[in-house]
């Protein structure tokens, strides 16, 4: 065991987490590296260290927040359902992901609402996201179970569907239990099924 690798990665673990929790509160203009390092319990220079910007910083975060989702919606001990259960459970995975990780919620919304999508996926009004979700749902079409729609109309069916029940119990607006949560995926899936 390299103790300085475990020192390192829970250095950045810190700066991503306390990154994080300050965008989510005031934005990623309120959220200043000073503070960033001071709430990660870091040196200034530490961040400088790992990310030579706050621009890197926010596009490793992404990267980082990316595979922290893929791994919460795609559970390999899911991978052997038919489709139609399959699609169900990524679907609510991913909301109660993001219901016990709102902070992560809220970097993704900023970000793909910020100029960094397009530093990251290309400049264009047609930015596609070609990602696990994207293959997930071709997958879908290729093998007959979802309607041939373009995947920025899926993308955003599902998208928009599971942000909207994890903000809306988030906030307080609504308890999203499991029986709702089918109710409530059942109506994507009634919508795009073949």
């Amino acid at each position: 065991m390299n103790v300085q690798l475990d020192q390192a990665a829970d250095k950045k673990c810190a700066i991503f987490e306390s990154t994080l929790k300050l965008v989510r509160v005031r934005g990623f203009h309120g959220s200043p590296m000073s503070q960033i390092a001071q709430d990660a319990g870091v040196a200034i220079g530490t961040i400088y260290h790992y990310f030579s910007s706050k621009d890197e910083l926010l596009i490793a975060l992404f990267d980082n927040c990316k595979q922290k989702i893929a791994k919460a919606m795609f559970k390999p001990a899911e991978d052997h359902l038919p489709y139609p259960d399959r699609f169900v459970a990524v679907w609510t995975n991913l909301v109660c992901f993001y219901i016990e990780r709102p902070e992560i919620l809220s970097f993704m919304e900023q970000f793909f609402s910020s100029p960094y999508a397009a530093v990251v996926y290309g400049s264009g009004c047609n930015i596609q996201m070609k990602n696990e979700m994207s293959n997930f749902l071709e997958q879908g079409i290729g093998k007959n179970h979802i309607k041939p729609l373009d995947i920025n109309i899926l993308t955003a069916a599902f998208m928009g569907t599971v942000t909207a029940a994890a903000k809306r119990h988030i906030n307080g607006h609504y308890a999203f239990n499991e029986t709702a949560m089918r109710e409530m995926v059942s109506i994507i899936w009634d919508g795009i099924k073949r």
